[in-house]
């Protein structure tokens, strides 16, 4: 019986938690979530936003929708949360949009809150000199400052450019035994920084308090898990737009996007555009090799 250990290390572990936080996500956003946007959109008399469809939202025309909702209700001024104040659709959205699961809850004058990551500080405090590099380190500096559990910040925490695109995407979506050979025995090595563990656990418990045990424990014992999850999640292509630049016009936006790199890796391909691009799109062009150049 041959053995091949397969090494849960920092990569691998965000990358699977990433896979699991979506796919337990999707189910609220489809379901109950969808259910309390349309409501509340009732009362106000609100459409859904004619926008383009960010991250995994494109997949499904439920997710479809509770995106176009949701980024209608996000537009909305604070002088109208008199009128959905005391309904509970309202206060479960509102719940969601101010949980630590997406950074600090900022009050930006809208009907809910919107969370403000380590990599929305970097990008803030760093303009207008962004760089992969320097947004990187500032948000990891970030992240343990501000002593963040949030999924940017946990990949903000392992400096990984890769993974903090990737999971910054889902907040804004084996191996066959040739023949004749020996059957193969896997053992799966925990190798996840104690420190990233610990942080990783509150988002873990802050997700599952807000949803139900849909999320398993950052622990050893889950290695195989986490590989399984990390080995499902598919993040080439992913795009993520990150800032923009209103002093042009028309107006510019920043994006990250994961690519692969000359050593057959993953990379990171920072762009600006005057449109945003969503990772369908940039999925699509990768393609056809007609991608914007960094300007």
């Amino acid at each position: 019986m041959r053995v091949e250990h397969r090494i849960v290390d920092n990569r691998v572990f965000l990358l699977g938690l990433d896979h699991l936080y979506r796919e337990a996500m999707k189910d609220h956003e489809r379901g109950e979530l969808l259910e309390c946007a349309r409501e509340v959109a009732e009362v106000l008399e609100i459409e859904p936003a004619d926008v383009p469809i960010e991250g995994y939202y494109g997949e499904e025309p439920e997710l479809t929708l509770y995106f176009r909702l949701m980024r209608a209700l996000q537009a909305v001024g604070a002088p109208r949360r008199g009128d959905v104040a005391l309904l509970t659709p309202f206060l479960r959205l509102q719940e969601i949009a101010a949980a630590p699961l997406y950074g600090r809850a900022q009050d930006v004058g809208k009907l809910l809150p919107a969370g403000r990551d380590p990599l929305t500080q970097a990008l803030k405090d760093s303009w207008p000199e962004w760089s992969v590099e320097r947004l990187t380190s500032a948000a990891a500096a970030c992240a343990r400052a501000w002593d963040d559990f949030s999924l940017v910040g946990l990949a903000a925490r392992c400096g990984d450019t890769v993974v903090l695109t990737a999971l910054r995407e889902s907040v804004v979506l084996y191996a066959l035994v040739a023949a004749g050979a020996a059957p193969m025995r896997y053992e799966y090595v925990w190798q996840v920084d104690p420190e990233l563990v610990r942080q990783a656990n509150r988002f873990i418990a802050c997700f599952n308090r807000l949803f139900g045990n849909e999320l398993p424990p950052a622990v050893a014992d889950r290695a195989e898990t986490y590989w399984v999850a990390y080995d499902s999640n598919h993040i080439f292509g992913r795009c993520v737009r990150l800032g923009a630049d209103d002093r042009t016009s028309p107006v510019r936006h920043y994006h990250w996007a994961v690519r692969s790199a000359q050593d057959q890796g993953l990379t990171v391909h920072a762009f600006w555009d005057t449109e945003i691009w969503t990772t369908d799109r940039y999925r699509q062009q990768v393609m056809r090799e007609t991608l914007p150049h960094m300007n």
